[in-house]
Order: structure tokens, then sequence, then C-alpha cells
């Protein structure tokens, strides 16, 4: 049992906070909005009480992180009435981090418990046992998630729409 003070705070934002802000660059494309992105997941992390592992801070990490830069998104589509498809265009120059970067939108925009188990094992190469412990599901469901999500991207990179 992992309880939230400011030593742990502080040894989580060094070891997170880079993926913290990946996670946030990547869904809202803008860096001044992922490192506040990073910000309000730590503040939000304080009113938490304790974790029963640091995996699962991490996995609360990770997905709060994606909520706040879609609702980041959402709020910015609402503001401006701009379609998500622009918001989401990738302005990056080099083909491999753009394809890179294209299968990251694909990943993000899969059904949560699927995305959450794609970035787990592939963006952050944590084991399928870890991830079913952090999870609370077992290692079955993570294969079976992983599976489902990998066809679902497929379907999505052959022209089919998630």
């Amino acid at each position: 049992m992992i309880m939230i003070t400011q030593d742990t705070m502080s040894e989580l934002f060094d070891k997170h906070a880079d993926m913290v802000y990946r996670i946030a660059l990547n869904i809202v494309k803008n860096r001044e909005e992922a490192q506040d992105i990073v910000m309000d997941t730590f503040a939000a992390l304080i009113r938490q009480d304790c974790f029963n592992s640091s995996e699962h801070a991490k996995a609360w990490l990770i997905r709060t992180a994606e909520n706040k830069s879609l609702n980041v998104i959402k709020s910015a589509r609402i503001r401006r009435n701009i379609p998500l498809d622009e918001l989401l265009e990738n302005t990056l120059s080099s083909p491999a981090t753009e394809a890179e970067h294209d299968i990251l939108d694909l990943v993000m925009r899969l059904p949560e418990k699927l995305r959450t188990t794609i970035y787990m094992y592939y963006y952050e190469d944590m084991p399928a046992a870890d991830i079913a412990s952090v999870l609370s599901i077992s290692e079955n469901t993570v294969y079976k998630r992983l599976e489902r999500g990998r066809s679902l991207l497929k379907m999505d990179l052959e022209g089919d729409a998630i």
C-alpha cells in the first residue's frame, strides 16, 4: 500500500512526469496544454489517499492524463467549433514519426479498456502479468483486450472506422 505523501508525490512526479507529458502531447498536440495537463494530473493525485502499488499509481496517472487531455480537446472544439479531426491533425514532418504518431492517435481512440491495455503493453512496456495486477483483471483478459485492440487497429488501418 502506497500512501500519497509529499515524498511519494515527488517520487511519482520524477518517475512519471515525462510519460504523462507524452500522453498529453500526443492527444492535444500543444506543448503548453500538455504541460498544464501534467500539472493538473499531479494536482489531482494529491487528492488520492493511497494506491495498492506503484503500478496502480502509474495506471491511474495514465488514465487521468488521457481523460484530462480528451477534456481539453472537447472544450477546445466546443469553444472554437472546430471539427475534432482538425484538432487531431499531425504537423510533424518526419515520416517515421508521423506514422508512429498516427498509430498512437488510433490507439487513443480505442474504447478505454482496450486503449489502457494497449498503451501499457506497447508504450510503457509492461508485461501482461503486471497489467493484469494493476487493472485487477486476469492475464487472459489482458491478452483478449490486446487481441481485440489490435484487431480494431488493423481494421482502422485498412480503412474501416473504429
